[in-house]
């Protein structure tokens, strides 16, 4: 499994809600699974499966968040859709 612990996520609502820039988070890739931990007055984590080539689907029960991610081979940048309850936008996550 590898893991970047000083990874940096930018979120974008489709709403009136402000974007948030260099978010830290903490991201876990292995041949199966993914999963990206940062917090937001707790701890938050969404994770779910390494579909292959670059694409992974999340969730985050405990916050009724669903997700996906997707990256370029040998890229250090992730990217993709959110929704939790009423709320969705895209996110980007730079590894490191």
């Amino acid at each position: 499994m590898t893991i970047w612990h000083n990874s940096k996520m930018s979120t974008l609502y489709y709403s009136d809600e402000p974007s948030s820039e260099d978010y830290p988070c903490i991201v876990e890739i292995n041949e199966n699974k993914i999963s990206v931990k940062y917090d937001d007055e707790e701890l938050v984590e969404y994770q779910g499966k390494n579909h292959g080539n670059g694409h992974f689907e999340l969730s985050a029960p405990e916050i009724g968040g669903k997700a996906s991610l997707h990256m370029f081979p040998n890229s250090l940048i992730l990217e993709g859709y959110w929704i939790e309850d009423s709320y969705r936008g895209m996110w980007r996550i730079l590894l490191a």
